[in-house]
């Protein structure tokens, strides 16, 4: 999605985060860029989800939106060639305190980011960890999250509604819609 029209809201949030948020591991290493890149990540996540636009500027304890009945932890990566052989990637040592942790890569040179999917709590509690990596973590790569869609359609559906395959089916009512 095409952020152009939000971008000076991204730069305030991110230079704003800078200021506030500033520990050795957090900025000190990685700077304006990857601010840039989590605010721009984070606003395309709350615009596919239908949620307010506005962002904290504070440590967020590790949840960046509420939707539905989940808390949702947004991620975001630099949009590169072969994005699908990328991973999404888990300090093991970290706590995972949201139920869903949401994938986004960003362009910040052309301004555009999307959302590519998510994985929840249990999907990264069980996926395989990385030791050779200089911060060991769990990774599930980015084709194997799951489809964003899903979230919507559960929260627009209900608490009963199954996703299987590309079908649709609401338990509660008997019913099944076939997804295209």
């Amino acid at each position: 999605m095409n952020l152009e029209h939000h971008w000076a809201y991204v730069l305030s949030v991110a230079a704003q985060r800078l200021n506030n948020n500033k520990t050795p591991r957090h900025v000190a290493k990685y700077g304006d860029e990857l601010e840039i890149m989590g605010a721009a990540g984070e606003l395309a996540a709350r615009i596919f989800l239908g949620v307010s636009l506005e962002m904290g500027v504070h440590f967020d304890g590790g949840i960046d939106i509420v939707y539905g009945r989940h808390n949702v932890d947004v991620k975001a990566t630099k949009l590169t060639p072969n994005i699908t052989y990328r991973y999404l990637q888990w300090p093991i040592l970290k706590p995972i305190i949201s139920d869903i942790i949401l994938m986004t890569v960003v362009n910040t040179g052309t301004k555009h980011a999307t959302v590519i999917g998510y994985a929840t709590k249990r999907d990264l509690e069980s996926a395989v960890a990385n030791m050779a990596r200089e911060i060991p973590c769990v990774e599930i790569p980015f084709i194997n999250l799951r489809a964003p869609w899903e979230l919507v359609a559960e929260r627009e559906l209900g608490t009963t509604c199954s996703i299987v395959g590309k079908s649709l089916i609401r338990r509660s009512a008997g019913l099944q819609m076939q997804g295209s």
